[in-house]
């Protein structure tokens, strides 16, 4: 049987910023669960990296956090969230519960 995640992944679509260091990239944040993010970026990076992650979201509202890159593919990565304020954990909670909300209601 092949490998079973934690937490159900979201497809969210939005354009992130991805900072490493003094490096920063544009990304595009494919999908997101409560432990970690899939990403498209152009920059360089490999497992074991520490990235800084910020999201812009509707209403002028950002999230930010801290990854650790636990799967390359280029253009696209795996990391899980190693760091995020209790503010932010709130956001994406917030995210997962409306996709959950309008997916069922969708039905």
């Amino acid at each position: 049987m092949g490998f079973k995640r934690k937490h159900s992944r979201v497809d969210v679509g939005r354009v992130g910023r991805l900072q490493r260091g003094s490096l920063s990239a544009p990304c595009k944040v494919l999908d997101v669960s409560e432990s970690g993010v899939r990403l498209e970026s152009r920059l360089f990076v490999k497992s074991g990296d520490v990235l800084q992650l910020g999201i812009e979201l509707e209403r002028g509202k950002s999230l930010a956090c801290e990854l650790e890159v636990i799967h390359v593919r280029t253009p696209k990565l795996g990391a899980k969230i190693v760091s995020i304020s209790p503010e932010d954990r709130e956001r994406l909670a917030h995210i997962l519960d409306d996709h959950v909300q309008s997916s069922f209601s969708r039905g």
